[in-house]
């Protein structure tokens, strides 16, 4: 049995860890128990395992127990109980609240009350307590739900023994405590009593609060401060220390983006950003547009490209004014990168350009080995692969001087990527396997699900879609932000198709193809688009698959893609062959030959020679399919494809056969 409390408090990263777990445990005879408040809704509602139920207000009758109960020990409150009872709306906390509030005042001439609100109640009984006690409660407040008890001790400087104020706090029922492997908790009953002691605090009474937890803090992990990160953080964003803020948020935003978690290193960035306007103006410039930069960096792991470039250009005149090299070597690298996804070509190799420029001039080996990635990773997208391998190799270079070892596996990757292009695969196959390894070693998911994605690709290449469905389906269950699962899902999807199984390939890229009209990734979506068309025509859905094809082209001509162009063609000249329009067929399917030939994509080439030989064969054109045939086999056998050369050996050997 799993039981987790308050969802609504849940961050973006548990609640993908917890949506695993329960997916993971659907078929396992495990009970999963949640609670939430309204307005939370789990992203797992729609699977058919889960049930929600709403906790309902108690009955009167159940109510009348609870407050005849906690009404007992004092006689004369009877008289109390129905404006209780009226007042709590059948909340069981409430009900103890108000019950409390009553039970606990002293006896007045003119009579017991009962508060209005549970806060009021809250108040009532806060305000009785002895002033130490009370500080005691305003400290633990501050340290937050749950309060650690060495942290409690060693922020202490209040009068009186601490733990006799626990005891005190525990016995009152304010907290109570827990016991965890290697220390003790104080928890706060409900989290609303909480809320009203540290909203009674005055503002500089709670920072000079969360200044003394952050620095016993330091003193409590001293030498191992990034164990501490996140509660430094915390609390130092409530103070006026402006400075220590920013850089334990920093660390926080550093941290979660290393482990994929973009949401929250955006929330700290955020909450860095307005810390950085409260430091002095000399300081203040450059620390803001590091910030800024980082900001950026998790947003284009989110796929937000639009907003990224809204971001970069807003700050390029604060860039400019700060004149500083490494800064804007990142910068541009940064702007290339974004303007690569929204598939702005010449401004995309001006912003790498530029970056690889200020990377030299400040000796920044790093950044320039990034910028040549960008125009690597630019080049096959737009039919380059050549020139894109060059790039891939001068990236390699610099990032090894520089020992980056999770872009040193990017810039495999993106090798791969390209020898892939020109049809080399057993060479794009060496590459992304280096970079699967690297992913492995260094532990980043996203390095691993680009390669495995990649490695699907090649596989399929090969003729080998079971291998390259495989890799996809590895590649997708460790895909760790929304872009990268976008992008593996579509290549799990065109294995899909490569190994004819329409029927799973079609949510796939119907899938995908949505998001990557959100991400705005026109080349990709072109792409995965031509292979959705396919997969339409697997299925028998013909004029689907025409509509669809023609959109496709439609995409990657306006992306100025000449690969994807090819993909979008090919596709549509199989549409037009499967519906009987043959002649169109042959001169569509000519057209994408010529195009992947002049983007030097070989491979493409000799699969685009197997449907025109269908084509010509279909037209009774026999001497044009052996023709066509051949081509490929040949072709084929030079790329070291062996199961592709056996089927065209296999096809020309049907011409053999009587008509």
């Amino acid at each position: 049995m799993f039981v987790c409390e308050d969802l609504q408090w849940i961050d973006r990263t548990s609640e993908e860890c917890l949506a695993s777990l329960l997916e993971a445990t659907a078929g396992a005879s495990v009970l999963s128990l949640l609670t939430y408040r309204p307005g939370y809704r789990p992203p797992w509602m729609d699977k058919s395992y889960a049930t929600q139920l709403a906790l309902q207000p108690l009955s009167r009758g159940d109510s009348q127990r609870i407050v005849e109960s906690l009404l007992a020990a004092r006689s004369g409150h009877g008289a109390l109980a129905p404006a209780i009872l009226s007042k709590a709306e059948g909340n069981p906390f409430f009900i103890e609240e108000l019950c409390r509030a009553v039970t606990e005042q002293p006896d007045a001439p003119g009579g017991l009350a009962v508060p209005d609100t549970v806060q009021e109640a809250l108040r009532a009984r806060i305000d009785r307590l002895p002033e130490d006690v009370k500080d005691a409660l305003r400290m633990a407040s501050v340290i937050g739900r749950e309060v650690p008890l060495r942290l409690f001790q060693a922020a202490w400087r209040g009068p009186g023994d601490i733990e006799h104020h626990l005891r005190e706090l525990t016995r009152l029922e304010f907290l109570y405590e827990q016991t965890r492997p290697g220390e003790s908790v104080c928890v706060f009953k409900h989290a609303l009593t909480r809320e009203v002691v540290y909203e009674s605090l005055p503002v500089a009474h709670r920072q000079a609060l969360h200044a003394a937890a952050a620095h016993s803090l330091e003193r409590l992990y001293e030498g191992r401060l990034e164990e501490a990160d996140d509660r430094l953080a915390y609390h130092y964003a409530r103070t006026d220390q402006s400075e220590r803020a920013v850089e334990c948020l920093s660390r926080v935003a550093e941290k979660a983006a290393r482990g994929h978690a973009h949401a929250e290193a955006l929330g700290a960035l955020e909450e860095a950003l307005v810390h950085v306007e409260r430091l002095p103006a000399e300081a203040r410039d450059h620390r803001r547009l590091r910030l800024v930069l980082r900001k950026a960096s998790s947003l284009i792991h989110l796929g937000r490209s639009r907003e990224v470039l809204g971001v970069l250009l807003h700050w390029k005149a604060s860039l400019e004014r700060l004149d500083d090299a490494t800064l804007s070597a990142y910068y541009h690298f940064l702007l290339a990168r974004t303007q690569l996804f929204l598939g702005d070509r010449e401004r995309t190799i001006q912003s790498a350009e530029r970056a690889i420029a200020e990377a030299a001039r400040c000796g920044d080996t790093a950044t320039r080995g990034k910028a040549h990635y960008v125009l690597a990773q630019e080049a096959p997208l737009s039919g380059r692969a050549a020139e894109g391998i060059r790039h891939a190799l001068e990236s390699l270079a610099c990032l090894e001087r520089a020992g980056r070892a999770w872009w040193i596996g990017q810039a495999h990757w993106v090798v791969g990527l390209n020898h892939a292009q020109l049809g080399e695969l057993d060479a794009a196959l060496e590459a992304e396997t280096r970079a699967r390894v690297i992913g492995e070693t260094v532990g980043d998911r996203q390095l691993q699900a680009s390669a495995l994605s990649a490695i699907g690709i090649i596989h399929t290449g090969l003729g080998q879609a079971e291998a390259a469905i495989e890799a996809c389906e590895r590649g997708l269950a460790v895909a760790p932000d929304p872009l990268t699962h976008a992008v593996v899902s579509g290549w799990l999807g065109f294995a899909f198709v490569e190994h004819g199984n329409a029927a799973r390939a079609i949510p796939a890229l119907e899938t995908t193809v949505q998001q990557h009209v959100v991400f705005r990734f026109p080349q990709f979506q072109g792409w995965f688009t031509a292979f959705l068309a396919d997969a339409y025509r697997l299925d028998g859905r013909h004029e689907r698959a025409l509509a669809t094809a023609q959109e496709a082209l439609g995409i990657t001509r306006a992306a100025r893609s000449p690969y994807g162009i090819g993909l979008a063609l090919r596709a549509l000249g199989r549409v037009q062959r499967a519906v009987g329009a043959l002649s169109e067929a042959s001169a569509t399917l000519r057209e994408a030959v010529a195009t992947f030939e002049a983007i030097q994509a070989r491979y493409d080439v000799a699969r685009v020679w197997v449907d025109l030989g269908e084509a010509a064969l279909a037209r009774g054109h026999r001497a044009g399919a052996a023709e066509h045939w051949e081509h490929a086999r040949r072709r084929f056998v030079e790329l070291h494809v062996p199961r592709w050369a056996q089927r065209a050996e296999v096809l020309l050997r049907t011409l053999d056969a009587p008509a």
